[in-house]
């Protein structure tokens, strides 16, 4: 679906992504200013704006990193401004900083973040709930549980950031970010607003204690208008079984499951849709009207313990359910089953979730997680391996660190590629290859990220290396894109969030200007030199970068079409071929493939991008010919 349709005209209703809804909101918002950083869930928020920047007449970047995002937005909202800035949940870690000082120093302009959690880890390295970071940030936080509601927040929490001059939190899960539901579409502001900085002011947390009190002051004063948002809903008949209280995505569930078990009757819901500060009055009401509370909330018992700590004051004692009593799990996501099994748990009744009936006799071969056929990731894990198998004599697992990093190539954690002892954060790679290098460790020590990750964190621990004398071996992928959340652009991508044209910002050259003292550029499909090159730093014994570059296979392959290169698998001479799978368990392209009955290897037509590295890394030498992204 075209993201032109968030311009379509008020009044008519729309499918739109949950992160499209979150865009469209924005637009209503009269949001000028709009900055992030790739991460999934929270991605197409930003790519949905940028499909329109233009034509709205708004700013909108891919930001270095979250932290400046949100700079770029808190900068727009002191000049009265209304911004926007969004981030994967992880984000909100790196954009934490400022945030801490500009809640205490105030926005003008209405400003929300977005974050987008990711309960599962789906994509991410941890389940990390910011709800409890509004808390610890003392923000106001919406949570909206449809993309009618996504929408409806931004507008929302533009107007109650700029009437109290407070960025607003919006918490997104991903079942909203990436769910599409109807979406009535409201009216679009007319009139762009002039910046206008008042310069008397300077905008700062010093001194802390006076700000502190004032950003107190500022949250207090919210708390009547926060009562009052329509994202809050009570829905009751009178004479239930059962409160269940709830907010975001487990809204649905509560409803759903509710319907499962047959207990619509019995059930009333507190649906809440600001979850900090919690909505006191709202909620004790609701509490002193049942003896059984059931909460329902994605993530931690954020809710759940407030409750507690309220009925406390209220000296009113409810039995109270959830993820703390063991009637919902702690970890990973809700479903309409397991909050379902939980409220039957709580109001006594038996109920066993439906198993699945299709497939249930069927053996499913295991699948693998794999990179892409002619990754070039694929290319330089195998050229790595080698490099250390030659210059150290051993297995790379005990003859080397290799410290892995945020991307694509995050699947270098799991069998059959096993290249990672660590796997953090953003930039993680190279800083804990400094650490290691300290430790005593004689061995190779290797960070490897992509140009993206190196860009956004990566260039701090670099000139750490340099400046404390840590002997590391830096590769960076370059593939001229940020991959992993969608073909977003990179510094070395030649163009911005837009599609204008943008300076084409090279590693090896901040590595140069960082002083590092081996810097080397590779074509990972070009084996051998690239090996060669990896043992060279080996036997430096001095920080070295390494820039392993080619474009991503996706976009290669668009490239090779474009090109009128037709893609072609190399042809496998089974006279040659000795089935010692080599290929298959050394380079581990999903395109090479095993013919149990002729015991010997093929290529899937279907899969190979006609990379060819195949080709240069057989013993037997029985693959030869081909074309595709290895022409390019």
């Amino acid at each position: 679906m075209s993201r032109a349709i968030i311009l379509e005209a008020p009044g008519k209703k729309v499918l739109l992504l949950g992160n499209e809804a979150f865009a469209r909101g924005a637009l209503e918002a009269n949001v000028q200013v709009a900055a992030a950083y790739p991460g999934t869930p929270s991605s197409e928020i930003l790519e949905a704006l940028a499909s329109v920047a233009e034509t709205a007449g708004i700013y909108v970047e891919w930001s270095i990193n979250e932290k400046v995002a949100f700079e770029v937005a808190y900068a727009a909202a002191l000049t009265g401004l209304r911004s926007m800035c969004s981030m994967k949940h992880v984000g909100i870690n790196v954009a934490s900083d400022a945030i801490m000082v500009a809640n205490y120093a105030g926005v003008e302009g209405g400003m929300v973040i977005i974050s987008a959690d990711d309960p599962f880890g789906h994509s991410s390295q941890n389940e990390q709930d910011n709800r409890l970071f509004a808390k610890f940030s003392e923000l106001p936080c919406l949570e909206p549980a449809s993309p009618q509601e996504a929408k409806d927040s931004v507008v929302i929490g533009c107007e109650l950031s700029e009437k109290y001059k407070l960025p607003v939190i919006i918490r997104s899960v991903t079942r909203l970010s990436h769910v599409r539901g109807d979406v009535e579409l409201g009216p679009l502001p007319g009139e762009k607003r002039k910046p206008n900085l008042n310069r008397s002011i300077t905008y700062t947390g010093f001194p802390a204690l006076d700000h502190h009190k004032l950003l107190h002051e500022r949250l207090n004063s919210t708390l009547d208008d926060l009562e009052k948002v329509p994202l809050n809903k009570v829905e009751a008949r009178g004479g239930e079984k059962v409160g269940v209280v709830t907010s975001g995505i487990g809204y649905n569930y509560a409803k759903e499951a509710s319907k499962l078990i047959n207990v619509e009757s019995d059930v009333a819901i507190l649906k809440l849709g600001v979850v900090h500060p919690l909505p006191r009055r709202l909620i004790s009401s609701f509490l002193k009207s049942y003896e059984i509370i059931y909460v329902v909330e994605e993530g931690f018992p954020f809710i759940e313990e407030q409750l507690k700590a309220l009925c406390y004051d209220l000296e009113i004692h409810p039995k109270i359910f959830g993820k703390l009593s063991g009637h919902l799990p702690l970890e990973g996501e809700l479903n309409p089953e397991s909050v379902a099994a939980g409220l039957a748990k709580t109001l006594g009744i038996d109920y066993k979730p439906p198993e699945p009936t299709i497939l249930r006799d069927v053996e499913i071969p295991r699948r693998t997680l794999s990179l892409c056929a002619g990754c070039a990731h694929l290319a330089t894990f195998y050229a790595i391996k080698q490099a250390i198998r030659r210059e150290m004599k051993g297995d790379p697992r005990s003859q080397s660190v290799i410290c892995g990093d945020i991307g694509c190539y995050g699947l270098g954690l799991f069998p059959p590629y096993n290249m990672f002892n660590t796997h953090i954060c953003m930039g993680a790679s190279i800083g804990c290859a400094n650490g290691f290098a300290h430790t005593g460790i004689e061995q190779p020590i290797i960070a490897y990220l992509g140009e993206s990750t190196f860009f956004h964190a990566g260039m701090p621990p670099l000139l750490n290396s340099i400046y404390n004398g840590a002997n590391i071996i830096v590769v960076v992928q370059d593939n001229r894109i940020i991959a992993m959340t969608g073909h977003q652009p990179s510094p070395s991508s030649g163009y911005n969030a837009v599609g204008r044209p943008a300076p084409i910002i090279l590693v090896e050259d901040v590595a140069k200007a960082f002083k590092v003292p081996f810097v080397k550029v590779v074509d990972p499909y070009n084996v051998d030199e690239t090996i060669e090159v990896i043992r060279e730093a080996i036997r430096a014994r001095c920080p070295a970068v390494i820039v392993a570059r080619r474009l991503c296979a996706e976009l290669a392959r668009r490239e090779a079409r474009r090109r009128g290169i037709t893609i072609t698998p190399p042809k496998v001479d089974k006279e040659k071929c000795t089935g010692c799978k080599y290929c298959i368990t050394q380079l581990l392209c999903p395109a090479l493939i095993w013919n149990e009955y002729e015991r010997k290897v093929d290529i899937d037509s279907l899969l190979c991008s006609g990379c060819k590295v195949c080709t240069k890394i057989c013993p037997q030498k029985a693959m030869v010919g081909g074309s595709g992204i290895g022409d390019l």
